[in-house]
């Protein structure tokens, strides 16, 4: 059995960088709390911001009310809610700034946990103290509530569980009132398992308050969540909002990690991206959220202002769907893959703040490396010879979705259209609605899509399996040729493996990346950097996976 314990809450704000390995190399590891492992240190001179925002979360349940897919809905989820763990924070590649670590997973709510030899039980123990927002206190029962709860709606997806976890019922049970045991299904498993309980899909509820405002229609008041909060374990929850307009969060003074400095957080909804950047250069807002890249290449030269950069795990995602012609045929995927102009995306719509990106695993994973995996670049005479080769002498005509919510890739379709004339591939542009948009993705109807995408559990498990398994919704490309087949019978190999980071799971993963670069069901285009900017008085910007901001992590100079 391997633990890891963390101490109680309420010591001082320091920083903190936690480590943890996988279960095949746990350690002991301690955590000196804080109000959310800031890497910077000082004195807060002040305790309420001020943040820009394009919208307002549509729900403040979103992971089981519905609706929970936006920047502003993972926003609320990273700050009204709080998991048994969390990735820890460590410096980020801009001064007073933190990123995620995403190879390892420290206790957050929960006080510690143990796994067991095999790798299939996880046993976590909460600390005896420990209260939701409104001061209930949270126990065993909260925790077992809190998953029943997911698993009984239907919105909830529970996809991404389904490789090692078969739900409350059949694998969570409550040791005594502060300690539940979680059993997997395969120990490969526990680190993705892990993953999932650190972002919106592992939040752990008051099962007191929520109970309190069901009904025979509503049992597991689903309605009241929406626009309540208090029910939650995270750093703030919600004072007032007015729809549209303006959010006021205030701090939990019943943090895991202290009260936060910040202990007022007010959200403006400012619909134009160019006024939200005006705002934060004037210092009439403290943070500016979803800037263009064009803007925040300008505001960089501004010294009164940070503009973060990261080791970007958002990116371009251009999907040919595989299950109708022509993309049924993998060389006139290769072909479209040398007909993407990559660089000049990087530099036209992107000014720059964007990378090059070689397959869908996150580069700093431990073990794996993506030298020497096959890579594209824009070479049009390449793609009229796979074309030619492919039976298609005379070029390909194809519709290219794209979502008018993402401005930025419009204006990226418009140049890959141009561009893709040279190279054999003429390209309707189809623009669509979001939510119009979202059923062509999800039900594969269109010939190809380009979007926005990331993997919200950032384990090379979660990335390899999520996307790629044959004929179902999270597939949007529907590949399930036979190189598929072959992807799959190496994943399968990794799968058995209990330690994904291992250096044999590394080779494998390399292995599975290189068969699904070659099929091309995805074109992976470019990382792009976070989309804030903030006033230099602000620190402990926080880069996560879903690019939230953890308010709770920040300080605020006057």
């Amino acid at each position: 059995m391997i633990s890891i314990s963390k101490r109680r809450r309420g010591s001082a704000r320091i920083p903190v960088f936690l480590a943890m390995t996988t279960a095949a190399a746990l350690t002991l590891v301690s955590c000196a709390g804080g109000s959310g492992d800031s890497a910077t240190s000082g004195s807060a001179t002040k305790d309420s911001i001020v943040v820009a925002v394009p919208a307002l979360a549509p729900t403040l349940d979103g992971v089981v009310g519905g609706n929970g897919t936006t920047l502003e809905a993972f926003e609320m989820n990273a700050n009204l809610q709080a998991g048994l763990v969390r990735n820890p924070y460590i410096e980020g590649l801009t001064p007073s700034t933190v990123v995620q670590n995403f190879n390892e997973y420290v206790p957050y709510v929960a006080e510690s946990y143990e796994v067991s030899d095999d790798g299939l039980r996880y046993t976590f123990t909460l600390p005896a103290d420990l209260v939701s927002q409104v001061g209930n206190p949270i126990t065993a029962d909260d925790v077992i509530w809190s998953f029943q709860r997911k698993w009984a709606n239907a919105a909830f997806p529970k996809g991404p569980f389904a490789a090692g976890f078969d739900g409350p019922d059949a694998g969570l049970v409550k040791v005594d009132d502060l300690t539940v045991e979680f059993t997997l299904t395969d120990a490969g498993f526990g680190l993705t398992f892990l993953g999932l309980l650190a972002n919106l899909f592992g939040h752990i509820y008051d099962s007191t308050l929520l109970q309190e405002h069901a009904t025979a229609e509503d049992p597991w008041a689903l309605e009241w969540a929406k626009t309540n909060s208090g029910w939650g374990l995270g750093p703030y929850m919600v004072e007032s909002q007015t729809p549209d307009q303006e959010m006021i969060l205030t701090a939990n003074p019943n943090y895991v990690y202290g009260e936060p400095e910040i202990t007022t957080v007010t959200l403006r909804v400012v619909p134009d991206a160019g006024t939200r950047a005006s705002l934060v250069a004037t210092g009439d807002v403290d943070i500016a959220e979803g800037i263009r890249s064009s803007d925040q290449a300008k505001l960089e030269s501004n010294a009164d202002l940070i503009v973060p950069e990261a080791d970007p795990i958002e990116y371009v995602d251009l999907t040919p769907v595989t299950n109708k012609a022509p993309f049924d045929e993998e060389l006139v995927r290769q072909a479209l893959a040398y007909a993407i102009p990559y660089d000049e995306i990087i530099e036209q719509i992107y000014s720059g703040r964007a990378v090059p990106m070689t397959g869908n695993i996150n580069p700093n994973t431990a073990n794996y490396s993506v030298d020497g995996l096959p890579t594209y670049s824009y070479d049009p005479e390449m793609a009229m010879e796979l074309l030619e080769e492919a039976g298609y002498p005379d070029g390909v005509d194809f519709t290219l979705s794209v979502s008018t919510a993402t401005p930025d890739l419009i204006d990226a379709s418009v140049i890959i259209k141009s561009y893709a004339e040279d190279a054999g591939f003429n390209i309707t542009i189809d623009q669509q609605q979001a939510a119009a948009f979202g059923q062509i993705r999800t039900e594969a109807t269109g010939q190809a899509i380009i979007y926005r995408n990331r993997s919200q559990v950032q384990t090379p498990t979660y990335a390899s399996t999520l996307f790629f398994r044959p004929d179902t919704n999270t597939n949007p490309s529907r590949w399930s040729d036979a190189s598929n087949t072959a992807y799959w019978e190496v994943v399968n190999q990794a799968l058995e493996l209990a330690d994904p980071l291992s250096e044999e799971a590394g080779a494998l993963w390399e292995e599975a990346q290189t068969i699904l670069l070659e099929s091309s069901p995805e074109i992976f285009i470019a990382a792009i950097q976070p989309s804030q900017v903030l006033r230099n008085t602000v620190e402990g910007f926080t880069y996560r996976s879903e690019n939230a901001i953890d308010f709770g992590n920040l300080t605020a100079l006057g």
